[in-house]
């Protein structure tokens, strides 16, 4: 059996979407089962799961209904201890299902001791390289991250740093190995779980949850590989988190990217620095960028005063 473990919170439009995708797939290799754990979304996606339990056959409808947002990785891991499946397949509720999801499945039933994910792509068709990426450094993360670090590698570097980041420009095999899948749509068997001992690190409840698992992976000798040839469509951006304040979504960015720091090594107090005066330097550069969009000066400054003080409170918290 095949546990789909997806989780969800104000973001009723995809993941409507995404179970009418599911839902319409046939002659799959294995029986599935959906999981699917709302947290406490308030926007109509827990009435339409409701309904959906009773109206839509075949995929095995579960779901967890919590009060409030219990984060990612508890409401992966509270899915898990219901799942029944020999293999897993962790879904953002903003993909759909095409009949390439077959091919995964082949490859996946045959290759136990991997981790598996898709291509991701555009509603268009054009490739997402930003969801997989190379292992994070100092480096890679400060210029992809950071406000100045970002403004510099766009402008003086045309993205080289983020380019090697996120494998842009590559032309993938068929297969490929890759170092640090993204979890929207990660394809996992038991064996591996229990290898790991556990699926996300609660310690990261919404960022870098998967970057740890890929790293916990390296560390056991578990490879994860990315199938090229498997585009699965993926709204990145849409829904769920992107509905947070987005100064919210900074500080626990960060907060997670320095326990991850200090988890792995990964120069912890080299980074607070960096993005402490990142924050405090790049204030006028955030204004002007707001300024440009939002067309106020003085409520650019407020917004980006506000992220850059969320920004340092992230990265000194730990």
């Amino acid at each position: 059996m095949l546990s789909i473990i997806i989780v969800t919170w104000n973001c009723r439009k995809e993941i409507t979407t995404c179970l009418m995708s599911l839902a319409r797939l046939q002659n799959l290799p294995i029986e599935i089962e959906t999981i699917v754990v709302d947290n406490g979304s308030n926007d109509g996606t827990v009435e339409y799961l409701r309904e959906s339990e009773l109206t839509l056959k075949g995929i095995g409808m579960n779901v967890i209904y919590n009060s409030k947002n219990a984060g990612l990785s508890r409401a992966t891991d509270q899915a898990y201890q219901r799942a029944k499946g020999s293999w897993v397949l962790l879904c953002n509720p903003d993909v759909s299902f095409n009949v390439s999801f077959l091919e995964l499945l082949r490859y996946g039933m045959s290759h136990a001791n991997a981790i598996i994910t898709a291509e991701m792509v555009y509603d268009d068709g054009s490739v997402q390289r930003a969801v997989t990426r190379r292992f994070p450094t100092v480096t890679r993360v400060f210029f992809d991250f950071g406000y100045i670090g970002s403004f510099l590698d766009g402008r003086l570097m045309n993205h080289l740093v983020r380019k090697r980041y996120t494998y842009q420009g590559e032309d993938f095999p068929q297969t490929v190995p890759v170092e640090s899948p993204g979890a929207s749509f990660l394809l996992l068997s038991r064996v591996v779980i229990s290898n790991l001992g556990f699926i996300f690190d609660a310690r990261f409840p919404i960022w870098w949850n998967d970057v740890d698992l890929a790293q916990r992976a390296e560390r056991a000798g578990i490879r994860r590989v990315l199938i090229s040839s498997v585009k699965v469509e993926h709204r990145q951006g849409h829904g769920g988190v992107r509905q947070m304040e987005s100064a919210t979504r900074r500080y626990l960015f960060c907060r997670s990217m320095i326990l991850y720091a200090r988890k792995w090594n990964m120069h912890p107090n080299l980074l607070q620095l960096l993005f402490v005066a990142d924050a405090i330097l790049g204030l006028p550069l955030s204004a002007m960028v707001r300024q440009s969009r939002n067309r106020g000066f003085r409520k650019a400054i407020k917004k980006s005063f506000r992220h850059s003080a969320l920004q340092v409170r992230g990265v000194m918290s730990v």
